[in-house]
């Protein structure tokens, strides 16, 4: 029982006592399972144009080569969990749906080297390429002002003069790898995607996986 993950433990314990779990939608089992105090910021809808994104360092675009994640080509809010402290993010997440959160994949790690974190469609890949001028270093000529404007923590949506918008986040603490992972309801479809910046125990959250959809 001491190894099953917060949300089966809790399962286990209502069955018991005859009352079923309550099923919660994604921005409330991330607020419930992070397992730290966090105040909830609700940004800018923004849509992965193309249902592919990079989950990468957006000044240094690392693993940008390799291939892209699958998400849903729709419109999704991105929101912050920032930990009360010092008010900077523990998460950064894209919620598609209110359905309720069945399971989970834990897809990848973003390195970041720069303080920052970001979601980004190949097309803004290549947008940030374009416009970024290597000669004067990771933290000058790409959307700096956005970037000095919302340090250190506040995931917002930065906006290039070409017109490429990308949520972009702080990484809590520190630099380093952090995991990317997707949440998903009982028919299989992906309702959220987080990266986690801040653990409040020494797990990051993961989901339970998903191994027994109805779809």
């Amino acid at each position: 029982m001491a190894h099953l993950r917060p949300l089966l433990r809790l399962a286990v314990v209502l069955a018991a006592l005859g009352t079923p779990a309550a099923a919660q939608d994604a921005t409330n089992w991330l607020r419930q399972e992070i397992g730290l105090p966090t105040e909830l910021h609700v940004s800018e809808m923004w849509h992965p144009r193309g249902g592919q994104l990079y989950a990468t360092d957006p000044l240094t675009l690392w693993a940008t080569g390799d291939a892209a994640l699958s998400v849903p080509d729709a419109p999704a809010r991105l929101i912050g969990l920032l930990e009360r402290t010092q008010g900077r993010a523990a998460l950064m997440a894209l919620i598609w749906s209110n359905a309720p959160v069945a399971c989970g994949y834990d897809l990848t790690t973003i390195g970041v080297d720069t303080g920052l974190a970001g979601f980004l469609t190949p097309s803004d890949v290549r947008a940030v390429d374009a416009y970024a001028d290597p000669s004067s270093g990771p933290y000058h000529g790409t959307y700096a002002a956005q970037l000095d404007a919302a340090v250190p923590t506040i995931p917002f949506i930065a906006e290039l003069p070409s017109g490429a918008r990308f949520p972009v986040s702080g990484s809590g603490w520190g630099d380093g790898g952090y995991p990317v992972v997707s949440l998903h309801d009982a028919q299989g479809n992906m309702v959220a995607l987080y990266t986690q910046f801040i653990a409040g125990t020494d797990d990051w959250l993961l989901p339970e996986p998903c191994t027994d959809l109805a779809g």
